[in-house]
C-alpha cells in the first residue's frame, strides 16, 4: 500500500491493436482527489514502457491520470489510497537504538545481581573442602590395628 513521504514508482505500456507501435508522449498526472494542486509530468519512451515516480505528500485517496493521443486523445484514471505514515523516518531508529540499549542495560543488570549474591566471580563454582583426615589420635579413642599382613610368607 502506498505510503505518505515513500515514493512511488509507476511504469506504463501502451499498446496497438493494429499500426505503427506507439512511441508517445504520455502525460502522467498525480494529485490528490478534489485538490488543485497536482504534479504533471510528460514522458518519454524508456525501452518498452514509461516510468517515473511520484512522493504522496499527505494520506487520503489520491488520482492517477493518464492522458495520451493515439489515433483520438485517450485518458485512463485511477484512484487509490495512500496511508499516513507510521512513524517519522528517523523515529524508527531512534526506537530501535532505545530497545538495544535498554536491552543491554537489563541484561548488566542481571549480571551483576548474580555475581553480587554469589560472592565470587560469574561462572566460578563453589566446591565444598574435603573432610580432614584425622593426623592423631584423641584421647580416648581406641587406634585400629593395622591390617594383617598377607598370607604365604
Amino acid at each position: 500500500m502506498p505510503t505518505e513521504g515513500e515514493p512511488i514508482s509507476v511504469s506504463l505500456h501502451v499498446g496497438n491493436f493494429e499500426g505503427p507501435e506507439f512511441d508517445g508522449p504520455l502525460t502522467v498526472t498525480f494529485h490528490p482527489t478534489g485538490s488543485p494542486s497536482q504534479q504533471t509530468k510528460t514522458l518519454t519512451r524508456d525501452g518498452v514502457n514509461w516510468h517515473t515516480q511520484f512522493t504522496p505528500d499527505q494520506p487520503g485517496p489520491w488520482d492517477l491520470e493518464v492522458r495520451y493521443r493515439g489515433t483520438h486523445l485517450k485518458v485512463i484514471t485511477a484512484r487509490f489510497s495512500v496511508a499516513s505514515s507510521p512513524l517519522p523516518r528517523g523515529m524508527g531508529w531512534v526506537l530501535i537504538l532505545v530497545g538495544a540499549g535498554t536491552a543491554l542495560a537489563l541484561g548488566l543488570r542481571n549480571v551483576l545481581r548474580r555475581v553480587k549474591s554469589s560472592g565470587s566471580t560469574p561462572g566460578a563454582t563453589e566446591t565444598p573442602p574435603p573432610p580432614a583426615a584425622p593426623s592423631t589420635p584423641e584421647a580416648g579413642s581406641v587406634p585400629t590395628p593395622p591390617a594383617d599382613p598377607p598370607s604365604g610368607q
